[in-house]
Formats: C-alpha cells, sequence, structure tokens
C-alpha cells in the first residue's frame, strides 16, 4: 500500500507545542490567553496575523528543529516499510510550499529534522492544503492526517485514519487512530 503521513499533529504532537508556547507567549506580551483551546493552531487564540508572526519568530524556529517526534513514530513507520508499503511523507507545514529562500530553507530543515528523527520515507511532499493533487498523484492509499478541513477534504477520495487530537473531535465517519502502534495495528487490519 502507499501510505500518505502527515508531520505537524502526527508526527509530532504539535498541539501540546501551541498550547505550551502560545501560552508562554500570551504571559510574556500581556495578551489575553487561550479563547479555544480546542481550536486547530491558532484559531486558539484571538489573534492578528501580525501577533501570530511575531510568535513564530519567537518559537516555530525551535519547534520545526527541535520537537521530538511521537513516541513509537520512527519504530513504527520502520515496521510500515519493512512490511512493505510504499511511505509518503506528505506535509503542508507553513512557508515549505513557498518558492523563495525561506521556503527552500524549510524544506531542507523538514529533512533534516526527518534524518535527525529516523523518519525513513520513500518519498517526501511539499503539498499546499488540503493536499488532494499529491494524494491522487501517488495514487495513496491511506493518508494519515490530523486537520479537521484536510480530513474533511481527502475523506471523500482516500481512506484516513484521523489522528486524535482535540481540536479534530467533532468529525464523524473517520478511523480514528491515537499512537503509532494503534495506527500500525489498524493498518494490518485493513490488510486482512
Amino acid at each position: 500500500m502507499n501510505i500518505g503521513i502527515d508531520i505537524d499533529g502526527v508526527i509530532t504532537n504539535e498541539d501540546e507545542y501551541i498550547l505550551a508556547c502560545t501560552s508562554k507567549y500570551c504571559y510574556e506580551n500581556n495578551l489575553e490567553g487561550l479563547s479555544n483551546p480546542n481550536g486547530y493552531e491558532f484559531s486558539k487564540l484571538n489573534w492578528s496575523n501580525e501577533i501570530i508572526d511575531d510568535y513564530r519568530e519567537k518559537y516555530f524556529d525551535e519547534y520545526v528543529d527541535n520537537f521530538l517526534a511521537r513516541m513509537f513514530a520512527s519504530e513504527v513507520i520502520q515496521k510500515l516499510k519493512n512490511d512493505g508499503h510504499n511511505i509518503f511523507i506528505i506535509t503542508g507545514r507553513h512557508k515549505c510550499t513557498r518558492d523563495t529562500k525561506d521556503g527552500k530553507d524549510m524544506r531542507n530543515r523538514i529533512k533534516n529534522w526527518l534524518d535527525k528523527n529516523n523518519i525513513v520515507y520513500d518519498k517526501l511532499l511539499f503539498a499546499k492544503v488540503p493536499k488532494i493533487k499529491e494524494i491522487n498523484e501517488n495514487k495513496i492509499d491511506i493518508m494519515i492526517e490530523d486537520s479537521p478541513s484536510t480530513i474533511e477534504a481527502i475523506n471523500k477520495i482516500v481512506k484516513v485514519l484521523c489522528y486524535d487530537n482535540r481540536y479534530n473531535r467533532k468529525l464523524d465517519n473517520v478511523t480514528r487512530v491515537y499512537s503509532w502502534y494503534d495506527i500500525y495495528n489498524k493498518i494490518k487490519n485493513c490488510q486482512n
């Protein structure tokens, strides 16, 4: 099978990072805290684009370069590869699709992070959300995703394993996964 895997919110626990760091940023800048802790990414806060850009300038680099992969992500992805599956990392991370110096820099940093965290893959794709073009072109059979809007768009064209997060719990008609070994077991069951 061709398995598509998102990075942020799937290989990493981006929500944990955003909750911790945006709370600290609010404290440091005397801003109101979380207005919607169950929102996706920056919809948790009532921030302007200028504030989001300033936050990213102060905290995003640390996340991109040093935040660890979820427990057993590397191990399970390697097992899936060993089982004969093709692994496609498909990310729509901030800046990664830009044809600029900072876009190229982000793509290199993503590759370095994947190497540093021992994440194996056959192909790395930088996609504009909702990733439909990349899913179709690469004949993805299963996509592991967390973004509510992306899941709603791609659920019509591919089987989705929804990595459970507080911000996607209102989604219906999805197969939820709660850990990397849960992903492994559900993919094994799909084959049987």
